[in-house]
């Protein structure tokens, strides 16, 4: 507006100076219909300004009033802005830290903000499953935009549909590339509802683009073999042997607790000759039943290492699988304190409590972990 108002007085000046310059005054002259208007050019470069200088005025203190308007009207909006953004945050944590009450009070007065609303009706859901809300969760999850119910199938699960669960869960399977996250949420939603032959086949066909950690895949399957029972033997056979080299340790230890030691004796005499000592004792750590040669092995393997605090554990383990809880209870309580894993106390719990060693058992639960 400055530099505007600096050219017309420049271009005024300009005009002016040159009639002076001549000893003219210069004149000018309007008319329309009957109205004349005429005056010195002198007079109507004024008047220019002063209407120029007065319009800027004018819009400045427009300027002003709508700026003030602006800040008087935009402070409720700003104030319930600033309580959705505070309940969306506050529903967050409440979910990482899995309190179902959190997430409900955050939004019990106050929604997120618009964009988050597909967000808020799941965390919705997610808390009222953790409260047994089954029916309130299915009517959160139904309020949901269709592309983000496809995002949340494990809640479907959850609130036992497992139908919708699966059919969502099954669209990404059909690229030829499913993302790792795709594919893991569909073998947890198979396992979910037991259908452990779809998950042996799509574990053969996908499972490149799985990039699981080594406990994930221990606790994945775990949860199959242990649903599997009878049939674990043959569902390991089919699986490819990268996927085998994941689930050997849960599928051992899953034979071993259905006291079926004799299936698996082959995996676990090469274990021991292999030195793998720390999966042999967390296998036998489950082990029911009796396999004499393999108590044998383990005892001439014992004669090198005399004193190897894993190997104990293991013929300890095959005395409890034996029933001899006087010899395994005396191997526990041989065994160096800074050796201890977490799952040993349970076989050594168990055989105290054999021997009516009571007070050691109360010693070990309460003093290890």
């Amino acid at each position: 507006m400055i530099k505007a108002l600096l050219v017309l007085a420049v271009v005024a000046a300009a005009m002016a100076a040159g009639h002076l310059l001549i000893d003219e005054k210069g004149y000018v002259l309007i008319a329309f219909n009957e109205t004349t208007i005429e005056g010195t050019i002198v007079a109507f470069v004024i008047m220019l300004l002063l209407t120029v200088l007065a319009g800027w005025i004018v819009l400045k203190l427009l300027s002003v009033v709508w700026h003030f308007y602006r800040s008087t009207t935009g402070h409720f909006s700003n104030k319930r802005r600033i309580k959705s953004e505070l309940a969306l945050n506050d529903a967050v944590w409440g979910m990482l830290n899995d309190d179902a009450h959190m997430i409900k009070s955050a939004f019990a007065k106050n929604d997120a903000p618009a964009q988050w609303q597909d967000h808020q009706q799941a965390m919705l859901a997610k808390a009222a499953l953790q409260s047994g809300e089954q029916a309130q969760a299915l009517q959160y999850l139904q309020a949901m935009s269709d592309d983000a119910q496809a995002q949340v199938p494990k809640l479907w699960l959850n609130a036992n549909q497992s139908e919708q669960a699966l059919a969502l869960l099954s669209q990404p399977m059909q690229q030829k590339k499913p993302t790792p996250a795709a594919v893991s949420s569909y073998l947890d939603g198979l396992l979910h509802e037991q259908q452990l032959a779809e998950i042996v086949a799509t574990l053969s066909s996908k499972y490149k683009q799985l990039d699981l950690a080594t406990k994930q895949w221990h606790d994945f399957f775990k949860r199959f073999f242990d649903s599997a029972k009878q049939q674990a033997s043959d569902y390991f056979s089919q699986l490819p042997k990268t996927v085998q080299a994941h689930a050997q340790l849960a599928y051992l230890q899953s034979m071993a607790g259905q006291s079926r030691l004799e299936n698996v004796h082959d995996a676990l005499i090469k274990l021991l000759k292999k030195g793998q000592f720390s999966q042999l004792s967390q296998v036998l750590a489950h082990a029911k039943g009796v396999d004499v040669k393999l108590t044998q092995a383990i005892q001439m393997r014992l004669k090198k290492q005399p004193e190897h605090s894993e190997l104990l554990f293991c013929l300890a383990c095959m005395a409890n699988a034996e029933g001899d809880f006087e010899l395994a209870a005396k191997i526990f309580a041989s065994l160096p304190e800074q050796d201890w894993q977490r799952y040993w106390i349970e076989p050594a719990l168990y055989s105290f409590e054999q021997t009516g060693q009571f007070q050691r058992a109360y010693q070990l639960a309460r003093h290890k972990w």
